[in-house]
């Protein structure tokens, strides 16, 4: 008993159908586009992500290579100042008669006991 259901054309359904079939190009326009919209996002957030974590490691990186820069220029200021002493004769002379107990001549040099072996 299945009935028959005749469709009416006239104006107002024509209408309709017309207006239903662009809404539904409309919606899969919008949902096209979304998704392209969605995925750029997407990309985009994911590339930024990316960029912070190189950015921080780079960042951790040259804080490191500086302070490694500035422990190299001190001892290079150290070592240009003790060059500069070891060329001195009067540095020379004074590590000599320490370090060595040269002594001049017509000099004599006395080697005192320590100050605890006394106690």
């Amino acid at each position: 008993m299945a009935r028959k259901v005749n469709q009416l054309d006239n104006a107002y359904t024509r209408e309709k159908r017309i207006k239903l079939k662009a809404s539904r190009v409309v919606r899969k326009r919008l949902a096209v586009f979304g998704g392209f919209l969605v995925a750029i996002l997407l990309f985009l957030s994911v590339m930024m992500f990316m960029q912070m974590n190189q950015n921080k490691e780079l960042s951790s990186a040259y804080q490191e290579k500086s302070a490694e820069l500035k422990k190299l220029k001190d001892q290079e200021i150290a070592l240009k100042e003790q060059l500069k002493q070891l060329n001195s004769k009067e540095y020379i002379t004074k590590v000599a008669r320490s370090e060595y107990f040269l002594s001049n001549d017509g000099e004599i040099i006395f080697k005192l006991p320590e100050e605890d072996a006394e106690k």
